[in-house]
């Protein structure tokens, strides 16, 4: 929107993306990352309750013995190991093969499916952490707490800006300033969401997980009490661009992380069923640095119908 670039022309070097991400899941953040030296603005808009998703439900029972009120329970997963927090764990067999250690694929590379997969890595299981696009520019606020940097233990210099004040804007543009009560070393962190994806995703790498730059087409669910989940995907190899095809592989495994977004195809799978979400898109521009000197420790966000019905707009 016109209004949300403060004295500055919209000039070259605009670049356009679209996104879907779940409501609930708190994906949309109300400020965006902007990169000083390069003087980029990244521009954004979120329309909330865009759309359902629909998908049947079904209890989707497996030969051991698991109905479907108990997929919706912590359910102990191969012996000891579990995920207590999670909403639906099933695990495929009773026991692991002698000798063999358990083998999970996580779904989608963003910050929940890397961080996941890095996790899992260090406890030295066998990890697969398969994302289809390994350089999205994900439209995205972009903050971050403070506290986030120490616990997920994050390099400074991954925060592209210190955000110190914000300006709201109302739908009858009345501008409330927020930021008055920080104390000097307190901010918030704003990040480029594929320098953030991407640093995740390496140091998962680097703990032992394997990175695949593949898209999941398919997931076979165990029919038998011994039986692992297969999963089907193209394997993209080095390849890159929207004309990719890639190879069609086949991955065994006994536990699946679906972190793949909106669009969950492992969502779509298990029949998850119906839930919320929002589209947004974003533009990255370039301003003059006389410009771009307003928004060094600055965000803005604007609700309104004139600029995002239902949801915000950032800057």
């Amino acid at each position: 929107p016109s209004a949300a670039l403060r004295g500055g022309k919209q000039s070259q070097d605009v670049a356009q993306q679209h996104s879907a991400a779940p409501e609930a899941a708190g994906a949309m953040s109300g400020l965006a990352s902007v990169a000083p030296a390069a003087g980029l603005a990244a521009v954004g808009v979120a329309a909330a309750a865009a759309g359902r998703r629909t998908a049947r439900r079904r209890a989707a029972a497996l030969a051991s013995g698991l109905n479907s009120s108990a997929r919706l329970q912590p359910v102990k997963c191969c012996g000891e190991r579990s995920l207590a927090n999670a909403r639906i764990v099933v695990c495929a067999g009773s026991k692991l093969p002698e000798g063999r250690k358990l083998r999970v694929a996580v779904v989608g590379g963003g910050p929940a499916g890397a961080s996941a997969a890095d996790s899992l890595a260090k406890e030295g299981i066998e990890t697969y952490l398969i994302e289809r696009k390994l350089d999205n520019c994900k439209p995205c606020g972009g903050a971050i707490p403070l506290c986030m940097i120490d616990e997920f233990d994050l390099p400074r210099n991954i925060v592209d800006r210190e955000v110190k004040k914000m300006t709201m804007i109302s739908p009858t543009n009345k501008e409330v300033q927020i930021g008055q009560t920080l104390k000097n070393d307190e901010f918030i962190g704003m990040v480029r969401r594929e320098v953030l994806d991407d640093f995740l995703r390496q140091r998962a790498k680097e703990n032992g997980a394997h990175l695949i730059n593949g898209l999941m087409t398919s997931m076979s669910m165990p029919q038998k009490k011994d039986e692992a989940y297969v999963l089907t995907y193209n394997d993209y190899g080095s390849e890159e661009g929207s004309a990719r095809k890639g190879e069609k592989k086949t991955l065994e495994v006994d536990v699946i992380i679906g972190a793949d977004g909106a669009n969950s195809r492992v969502a779509k799978d298990i029949e998850a069923g119906d839930y919320e979400y929002a589209i947004a898109f974003q533009e990255r521009m370039r301003i003059p640095e006389d410009k771009m000197e307003y928004y060094k420790d600055r965000a803005e966000m604007y609700v309104g119908e004139d600029v995002s019905p239902d949801f915000y707009a950032w800057v």
